[in-house]
């Protein structure tokens, strides 16, 4: 928390083509009373002796909470095989953090049509399976990153967390955050309550 007592949320979504929409999201953290943490909003601290994937690691460790925007662009962050927001996404899993997702419908979409064509009858990865970028989807691993937020390699009567909202537009958006944060003294009891695990 901040020293003035206001909850960070760490919020993690690609940024390009995206800009007005984070600013608005990170606005609107803000005049609920929240701290939202943002590269983009520039209210991430950083340290420059550590690369842009460490900061943004520490920031998803240091926050309070986290709220992950699922676009269907993967980003341009990407360091090795997977991008930053996705990193920051699996750390906030990892660490069981208290967070909430949101994947654009595309993205479920795209999920289930390709099913078919890029897993083997045994539900291993097929390797033959190549995807092109489209201008819907320019990347597959947006569909990676979905599927660990819903933890998706977990059995379903264990999965514990995985509550991933879908949206279309920025109005669907507003209307998760004003439904999951506009009481905060829910996210607190909820951030003391995950912090005791």
């Amino acid at each position: 928390m901040t020293e003035d007592g206001r909850i960070e949320i760490m919020v993690a979504s690609s940024v390009y083509n995206y800009e007005d929409q984070i600013n608005e999201i990170c606005g609107i953290l803000e005049q609920m009373g929240y701290h939202p943490i943002s590269s983009h909003y520039k209210t991430m601290p950083t340290d420059p002796s550590k690369s842009n994937l460490e900061n943004c690691i520490i920031a998803a460790q240091k926050c309070d909470a986290f709220f992950g925007i699922i676009r269907p662009f993967y980003g341009s962050g990407i360091i090795g095989e997977t991008s930053i927001t996705h990193e920051e996404m699996k750390t906030a899993i990892s660490l069981k953090k208290p967070r909430w997702f949101i994947a654009h419908r595309d993205i479920r979409v795209a999920r289930e049509l390709f099913k078919q064509y890029r897993y083997l009858p045994d539900k291993s990865l097929n390797p033959d399976f190549a995807y092109k970028p489209t201008k819907l989807l320019d990347d597959i691993r947006v569909i990676d990153m979905y599927n660990d937020t819903i933890l998706n390699d977990i059995d379903p009567a264990e999965r514990i967390g995985h509550w991933t909202d879908e949206y279309f537009t920025i109005q669907d958006i507003k209307k998760v955050i004003q439904t999951q944060f506009h009481d905060k003294n829910r996210i607190l009891d909820i951030i003391k309550k995950m912090n005791a695990l």
